[in-house]
């Protein structure tokens, strides 16, 4: 039998998305360098000429029920820009993103974000500047805490829905790379 080397994904692609007549740009990085000119690029293009500079902020994590969880991905989005950084499976944690996330004139803004700035920490991630949306912005609905979803909706008076979690099975790897890949692929990030 002969065994066939898989060609490695890519360090980071550049997905372009339309969504509600708006055309969205969606970095997904695992090299610090990509993450450095992102963070360039929305410094030069949107926060340096902005009033008020926001960021939203969003982390995804390892399942608990696996053991020590951690930050697995960090988002970032800036206008019309995001950033997807898969932090535990990159290279390094750049230093300019650090400051990035400590400077104190940017407000780092999500839902639950207490959180994300725990999970952030182990990285050396220190967010100095971190508002939560669900305690600050009335709540436009009925339930105690509201989603971001009811959040975005209220405010910007869209009709976005959150895709239903399936219920966790354990894959194996491989199962888990092709279930990505098709993800990454699919017509979400064209």
């Amino acid at each position: 039998m002969e065994h066939l080397a898989r060609a490695k994904a890519p360090r980071s692609r550049i997905y372009h998305h339309m969504a509600e007549g708006m055309a969205f740009k969606v970095t997904v990085a695992l090299r610090s360098s990509r993450v450095e000119k992102w963070i360039r690029d929305v410094k030069r293009d949107f926060l340096d000429a902005a009033p008020t500079k926001c960021v939203g902020l969003d982390c995804e994590f390892t399942d608990p029920r696996e053991g020590d969880q951690r930050a697995v991905v960090l988002q970032l989005s800036v206008a019309t820009e995001t950033l997807v950084f898969q932090i535990c499976w990159a290279d390094e944690v750049p230093q300019v993103l650090k400051e990035f996330l400590q400077d104190g004139n940017i407000r780092f803004c999500g839902a639950a974000i207490d959180k994300d700035v725990q999970m952030l920490s182990p990285y050396g991630i220190n967010i100095t500047s971190e508002f939560d949306l669900q305690k600050i912005l009335p709540n436009p609905t009925n339930k105690p805490t509201p989603s971001l979803y009811d959040l975005t909706n209220s405010t910007i008076w869209t009709n976005l829905e959150k895709k239903k979690r399936k219920k966790y099975q354990k894959k194996d790897v491989a199962a888990q790379e092709k279930e990505d890949e098709l993800i990454l692929d699919g017509p979400m990030f064209h």
